[in-house]
Parts: C-alpha cells; structure tokens; sequence
C-alpha cells in the first residue's frame, strides 16, 4: 500500500507516519509539506490513500484533495486537520474519512480498516483486530447545516434523496446530509438496512406493511411514517420478501 501525508506541520506528518505504521506494520509512505510539493508528488507516483490537512499554507486542502482526485480517480482522501468547519465540503467530495486533531489512534485504526474493507483486502497489521470480533458501531455521522450529527443507527427509520442531498429520517426527526445515497447504503448495509429504490434506504425493523399500488407497484409502510409512501423498485421486491419470508 502507497500512502501519502500532506501536512505543512512535520510534528503532525511525524505522528501520523506513526499510528499508521503501528497500524499497518508496513507500507510505503511518501510526505509533502505544502499544496504545490503535493502536486508534484501526485504526478509522479500512484497512491492508495491520502491523508491531507485542510490548511496547507499556500493550498486549501479540499482544493487540492479535488485535484488529486481528478489525476488519480482510485485514490481515497482522509482530511487529517485542526478544523471541523470543513466537514461538509469533504465529504461532497467524497473523503473516506474526516479526522480531528489531536490524532485519536482509534481513529485512525478505524480509517485504516475501512479503507482496507473498501478494497477488499484484510489487514495484515499487528495492531489491527478481525472486524467480527470487534463491537458493532452503534453510530453514524452525517454532515448537516454545517454540523457533523451522530446519530444511532437503531433511530434511523429510512432515508430518501433529494433534490442535492439525502433526507436522513430519524424517529420524527429530518435531517439533510451531503453524504451520497450509495455512501449511506455501504456504511449501514451491515445494520439490517435495505435499498428498495434508488430513492430509499429503509431500516428494516421499522416495515410493518409490503403492499401493492397503482401500475402494479409495491410500496412499503414505516412505523412511524405511515402516509409516506415509499415505493419499491422491481427488481428488489422478490429480494425484499425473501428478506421477511414472504
């Protein structure tokens, strides 16, 4: 694995070489102490990941990360900064992750693991656990009015796209978040939720009626939500009844 740190700090690249090694127990890991310096790097060498601070001095990190996104589309960015008020803008570009500093290294940890689990790969790293025998995550973030929101999974009735972001419906509450449909199916597919439209994402323990509607369609009921109607697309209805043994 290829990593790059982009940081103007040294103390914060030096701690990050750091928690990834003990993480990873090997790997390659190339720095850059400014925007520029990283662009370079980026031309000439492929990365796995990045981990970029957001204010580089001569650089916005997002800009760049944007950048770096463009020349190398496989590449996934970790935000490793001091500021929590660019959250929102991260994950518009899709940013695998976004860390606070001071570094956590569960945090990091869990970034290197959901990196590995992404590209489906298992870690070989000394300090890293297999992923069945930790506790599940309880929670789920979600970038909202410019405010990082931790949820519980188990109060997340369903959520549906809109017309620029994903409506996150939790227990008579709405929230509007610019994570992606697709991000939201990945993080909670393993939490007993289901996509049965490209428009919705459902918990399944909150369903208590599959019914039929107009044109031959099939909709879903959710406690909770009983005037929403929430159609399922065709090709996941036979899915959807297996999951409830219909």
């Amino acid at each position: 694995m290829k990593i790059a740190i982009v940081d103007d700090e040294r103390p914060s690249r030096s701690e990050l070489r750091h928690l990834i090694l003990d993480c990873l127990g090997e790997g390659e890991i190339m720095e850059a102490s400014s925007g520029a310096e990283a662009m370079e790097l980026f031309l000439k060498e492929d990365f796995d990941l990045i981990f970029m601070d957001i204010n580089l001095g001569d650089m916005d990190g997002t800009t760049l990360a944007a950048m770096a996104k463009k020349a190398q589309p496989q590449v996934e960015i970790v935000f490793a900064t001091a500021y929590n008020s660019y959250a929102e803008k991260a994950f518009d570009i899709d940013a695998l992750n976004y860390i606070l500093k001071p570094f956590d290294p569960k945090r990091i940890e869990q970034t290197i693991q959901r990196f590995l689990k992404k590209r489906g790969q298992e870690s070989s790293g000394k300090a890293l656990a297999r992923e069945d025998e930790k506790k599940p995550i309880s929670k789920v973030s979600i970038n909202s009015d410019k405010k990082m929101i931790l949820l519980d999974i188990s109060d997340i009735v369903y959520i549906e796209t809109g017309k620029r972001a994903c409506i996150v419906h939790a227990k008579g509450k709405s929230y509007t978040a610019s994570c992606s449909m697709n991000s939201f199916e990945e993080r909670l597919k393993e939490s007993g939720f289901f996509r049965i439209h490209k428009s919705y994402l459902i918990n399944l323990e909150y369903v208590i009626e599959i019914y039929p509607w107009f044109n031959n369609t099939t909709c879903v009921k959710m406690q909770g939500y009983e005037k929403e109607i929430l159609t399922v697309g065709r090709n996941q209805i036979k899915e959807l009844k297996q999951l409830f043994s219909m």
